[in-house]
Order: structure tokens, then C-alpha cells, then sequence
């Protein structure tokens, strides 16, 4: 009985039932990075008027209201992405695709300087009649994806989808990518903020 004992104790303290799940410090840092990201968006749109929201620093250009619907859009649909990906047999050989790391992958989407066409089912089109709703969409799928990279046990790292601006990235990466497009976003918004025109009374 004591062998038995012995031998279940060295089987589960081995790493042949451990899964790739993620560290404490990688589970830590992307949800720093996404509640950091959602404050400061938050801040940054906070008490706009009806005016400063559809302001266009030209006619080409986006409004403030233009890119909180494109972030709404692309956080559910960047979450949804990730879901499903999660149901996709693990794969550690595609690792060698991957040719960012986690910190280019942040880089290429914070970096302005670099342009990026969004999809076309995340482009603003004026689908929501008040800017509330935009925030809504952002704040409950910023909410659940908090949740998701705080609980699970999934191993995001042998699975992939490929992102126009990165290539070929895990699901960890998609993760930090949510939060780095939010910030990119944020800084397009303080952009049309300091843009010639804007309005400058706020509610």
C-alpha cells in the first residue's frame, strides 16, 4: 500500500500530467494589460459631446464615435476568434510559423506609423444610433475576455489563427494583440483630440 502511495505521489508531481497551461507572470500581465487598456480608453472618451464624438479631422478620416464602433467590433470578434480556435486539435510543430514574439506582436499594433486596413465586418458603418452602445459591446466583451485569460486552463500556446498585421500567432499572443489594438485605437482617438476643428466645449 505504501508503494502504491509512493508511486501516485512521484506520478502527479512528474510533468507527464502537467499541460502547457499558462505561468502566473503570463496570466498576470495580459490581464494587466487588458484592464489597463479599458481604463484608459474609458478616460479618454469620458464626457465627450454628441459634436466631439462625430467629429472628422476630414471627410476620409474616422470619428471618435467611428472608432469605438471598429474596438467594440474587433473585441468580440477578436474574442470569438479566440473560442473558437480553442476547439482546434493542440499543434506545437506550427509553433515554427510563428515569426513575432509576444512583445512584436504588441509592437506592430501600438506602432501608428505602420498602417493596417481593418476587415470589412469590423469597419464603422454607423450600426449603433448612440455612442453608449459602442461602449456597451467594448465593456461586456473587454469584461469576458478579463475573465477568460484570469480562469482558464486551456493551453493557448499550441494553438493559432493567423492576424493580417503579425502572421501566424498563438492564443496567448492573440490576447496581449487584444489589448495592444485597444491601446493603438486610443491613441487614434487623442489623434482627432488634437486634430484642427475639433470642438473644444465638452458636455
Amino acid at each position: 500500500m505504501k508503494l502504491i502511495l509512493l508511486f501516485t505521489t512521484m506520478l502527479f508531481s512528474t510533468n507527464l500530467f502537467q499541460t502547457n497551461g499558462l505561468t502566473e507572470k503570463e496570466r498576470n500581465y495580459a490581464a494587466a494589460l487588458l484592464e489597463s487598456s479599458r481604463q484608459k480608453l474609458l478616460t479618454e472618451i469620458d464626457r465627450l459631446s454628441e459634436a466631439q464624438l462625430k467629429f472628422k479631422p476630414s471627410p476620409d478620416k474616422w470619428s471618435i464615435a467611428d472608432v469605438m464602433e471598429h474596438i467594440g467590433l474587433a473585441e468580440m470578434g477578436i474574442g470569438q476568434i479566440v473560442q473558437q480556435t480553442l476547439k482546434t486539435p493542440l499543434d506545437s510543430g506550427k509553433r515554427k510559423e510563428i515569426k513575432v514574439t509576444d512583445e512584436q506582436v504588441r509592437q506592430r499594433l501600438t506602432n501608428r506609423s505602420g498602417k493596417v486596413q481593418s476587415p470589412e465586418i469590423i469597419k464603422p458603418t454607423g450600426r449603433f444610433t448612440d455612442i453608449k452602445q459602442a461602449i456597451g459591446l467594448f465593456t461586456n466583451a473587454r469584461t469576458r475576455n478579463i475573465e477568460f485569460i484570469q480562469t482558464t486552463q486551456e493551453d493557448l500556446r499550441d494553438r493559432y489563427w493567423q492576424h493580417p498585421a503579425t502572421g501566424v500567432i498563438d492564443l496567448y499572443q492573440t490576447v496581449l494583440l487584444i489589448s495592444a489594438h485597444c491601446e493603438r485605437h486610443t491613441a487614434q482617438i487623442k489623434e482627432i483630440k488634437t486634430s484642427d476643428g475639433y470642438p473644444i466645449v465638452s458636455k
